[in-house]
């Protein structure tokens, strides 16, 4: 009964999200107080707050279901996952400057700049686990996606601050203009981005690929159900936790126009992030399955992670969190069409 727990509720994953993200919006309080817990670190600089602990608990998840078997079948050809993981890197130079573009024409520009800026966030982050995931389900190759997500995430304290600095240069003032100030930016680059990476998402990953190992795999197959359906909790709540972050805050303040912009500028960028994906696999001549990995790896980030940290360096500013929990919605609905597709 527990195993189909899971099965059932990650058929249903998109509308619970939007329930989440409905709660979040006419019940904000209990999640804003969520998001108030955190322990401090030694030193009293940074502390852990419970949106980070929530997603290193679904980072380790994502490593407990890490067969060593899948990683081994694809380090004799180490070119594909390199380029699933080098375009992942790379997007944001590709598609930010197209919606920076665009977002120079918005009248407001603070809001123009909160767009870009949490855009720029979700774009910046690893693969997200559940990559692996849809590719499976999609019939695309497993181990080539599995593979993706472990080197993507492995290198996310290098890639990710320096995606948020390049991509800064890249649509700053010296740039094409549309945000006016980097400092912000440029300062998550070099003192948080990389301590985050790696708290919140390179450790529990590696615990999580240790646990298997040490507990064998027949003691984690047993556990595994009831693991999935915590799992799912666990995502369901972080889910509502980031959203009150935006929400609760953008409907005490009502602005339709920002309402309506950030989830189209979300849309638009997903689906260039997973054109970009489908082209980079064509032009290196992937079969079918390689091809499928190679696009959910180019497109899909872990927006969760993105959300904790908007939520820690940009508190006030709900159209930062806005376009990351609309692109976590747009980037399941794509990777769902694909699933649905390309199923054999």
């Amino acid at each position: 009964m527990l195993a189909r727990v899971p099965a059932f509720v990650q058929r249903r994953l998109l509308g619970l999200m939007l329930g989440c993200y409905v709660l979040a919006a006419v019940c904000p309080g209990p999640g804003e107080a969520l998001r108030g817990l955190g322990v401090p670190l030694p030193g009293g600089s940074s502390r852990i707050t419970l949106p980070m602990a929530l997603l290193a608990l679904m980072v380790f998840h994502a490593g407990l279901g890490v067969r060593l078997s899948d990683l081994r079948a694809v380090v004799r050809h180490p070119l594909r996952p390199a380029l699933g993981v080098a375009g992942n890197a790379l997007l944001p130079l590709a598609v930010l400057p197209v919606a920076a573009l665009v977002l120079t024409l918005w009248a407001d520009a603070s809001e123009a700049e909160g767009l870009l800026v949490g855009l720029m966030l979700v774009l910046a982050m690893p693969i997200a686990g559940g990559a692996a995931s849809w590719a499976q389900n999609a019939g695309g190759n497993l181990p080539l996606a599995v593979a993706t997500v472990i080197g993507s995430t492995l290198l996310s304290p290098l890639t990710v601050p320096a995606t948020l600095y390049v991509a800064g240069r890249v649509v700053g003032p010296a740039g094409i203009g549309a945000l006016d100030d980097t400092a912000t930016l440029d300062g998550i680059a070099r003192t948080g981005a990389g301590p985050f990476a790696v708290v919140a998402v390179v450790l529990p990953c590696l615990a999580g690929m240790g646990a298997r190992v040490v507990l064998g795999e027949r003691v984690v197959a047993r556990a595994l159900p009831a693991v999935k359906a915590l799992n799912l909790l666990n995502t369901l709540l972080l889910c509502y936790v980031n959203a009150t972050g935006a929400l609760g805050r953008a409907l005490a303040h009502p602005d339709p126009d920002l309402l309506v912009v950030a989830p189209c500028a979300a849309a638009a960028v997903c689906f260039l992030a997973f054109r970009c994906g489908r082209w980079a696999a064509a032009r290196a001549h992937c079969d079918r399955p390689d091809s499928i990995s190679l696009t959910l790896a180019t497109g899909m980030n872990n927006s969760s992670a993105a959300a904790a940290l908007a939520a820690t360096c940009f508190a006030p500013r709900p159209q930062v969190l806005l376009p990351i929990l609309a692109y976590s919605l747009f980037q399941k609905i794509a990777a769902q069409t694909a699933s649905r597709r390309r199923r054999p």
